[in-house]
């Protein structure tokens, strides 16, 4: 009886390989070549998916190192799920279906360069012969990765790609995909290529907008229009003149003119000073520093001195303490008879 049994099953057996000729199932290959990642088989994984960031001899010695601790880290954590495989014999294609799942590299670098930065930063203000070499900040580098790694190993995302193959020979060959190779990895090619792209944007220099330069015009949290331009005398009776702006507190908080904008006059090109005017019926200056309640609008005046009571003043009212350029200015010219 074992004998028939051994004898049907040899039958059996010998059916199976005369149908597909002794070729591998598309599955079985796909699960080698993901077996090759989990071994951290550097030479492996370069047969069965081409060239990849860990493909042996990649660079340097130290570089190559690197390479492999990081390739065996993400080979620890990976696990995987076929959920399905289909052959077209016929059409000479197959697809293989993985749920890959293993650390997530985008929180793992993410936290990864902000210690970078931070400890870029404080070597920056070391004396040169104290500051570390390019071959202790690329250990140093490598530690912080693997170290952040551990930490995050419970920290797990699931990719499900469909790995595409092809028949050569009569036999299945995977149709290299940086998708599948990305999904095996926990998205680290995608978090690196985001990387890439947050540098070349930081690096980008783009033109200056020119802020439009309206009245009325709107800062910040503030609007300003301006009114009128009115010669007058100093203290000394020397010209000038007084600027008189509607100022509307737009924020949510209690806030003052001299605190949220700055205005600034030119003559002939040239800036001018402020200046002392003692007549209050001709100047009140206390509406710059009193506190105004939200949705309020107040007159503002400010006075400069003039180099001369003919020439054209233009008025610029601007948000202050604004580092970045701004969308818009107050502005106005006024000419004298």
């Amino acid at each position: 009886m074992k004998k028939l049994v051994s004898i049907v099953m040899a039958i059996a057996l010998g059916v199976s390989l005369a149908g597909c000729g002794g070729r591998a199932s598309a599955e079985s290959v796909v699960e080698d070549a993901i077996q090759a990642f989990q071994n951290a088989d550097a030479e492996a994984i370069e047969q069965y998916w081409g060239d990849t960031d860990f493909s042996s001899s990649n660079g340097t010695a130290e570089e190559d190192a690197y390479t492999q601790q990081l390739l065996e880290q993400l080979a620890e954590n990976l696990s995987y799920q076929i959920t399905e495989s289909t052959e077209n014999e016929n059409a000479g294609t197959a697809t293989v279906t993985v749920e890959f799942t293993n650390i997530d590299m985008s929180a793992v670098l993410a936290e990864w360069m902000g210690e970078i930065f931070s400890q870029a930063l404080g070597y920056a203000f070391l004396p040169a012969e104290q500051q570390p070499s390019e071959e202790e900040l690329s250990t140093m580098s490598m530690e912080i990765l693997n170290s952040i790694m551990e930490e995050h190993t419970d920290d797990k995302v699931t990719n499900t790609v469909d790995v595409s193959l092809n028949l050569v020979d009569n036999a299945w060959k995977i149709d290299p995909s940086d998708t599948v190779v990305n999904a095996m990895m926990g998205g680290l090619m995608d978090s690196f290529s985001l990387l890439d792209e947050s540098f070349d944007t930081a690096n980008t220099v783009e033109a200056p907008v020119e802020p439009a330069r309206v009245n009325p015009a709107t800062l910040g949290d503030y609007t300003v229009e301006i009114k009128s331009a009115t010669i007058t005398q100093d203290y000394a009776g020397n010209p000038a003149v007084v600027i008189a702006y509607l100022w509307t507190n737009q924020s949510n908080e209690t806030a003052s003119p001299f605190f949220s904008v700055a205005t600034s006059v030119f003559q002939d090109g040239v800036g001018l000073d402020s200046a002392i005017i003692m007549d209050d019926s001709v100047y009140d200056s206390s509406m710059q520093t009193t506190d105004v309640r939200p949705g309020t609008t107040i007159e503002v005046q400010e006075a400069f001195e003039l180099n001369n009571a003919t020439s054209p003043i233009e008025v610029e009212i601007t948000e202050a303490f604004l580092w970045n350029d701004p969308a818009e200015i107050a502005y106005m010219q006024f000419t004298f008879d």
